[in-house]
């Protein structure tokens, strides 16, 4: 797994529509991180025909690994 390196995130601009192949998120100190592995890409495309719901970014949440013991 690689994380997207100076070049990639170069190419992402606000408002930009991207496609993202083979790609995940990962958790890293409470924060998300996009993961693109060997075989994945990032394209920037044309625009897209829809609104993100930017009230709805979970990068902003911080999460926490809990273990649950069962009984």
């Amino acid at each position: 797994m690689r994380y997207l390196c100076h070049h990639a995130v170069d190419m992402i601009k606000p408002g930009a529509t991207v496609i993202l192949h083979k790609a995940k998120i990962d958790m890293f100190k409470g924060s998300m991180r996009l993961a693109v592995d060997k075989w994945g890409r990032v394209e920037v495309t044309k625009d897209a025909n829809f609104v993100v719901k930017e009230q709805n970014n979970l990068s902003l949440v911080e999460y926490e690994l809990v273990n649950v013991l069962e009984e």
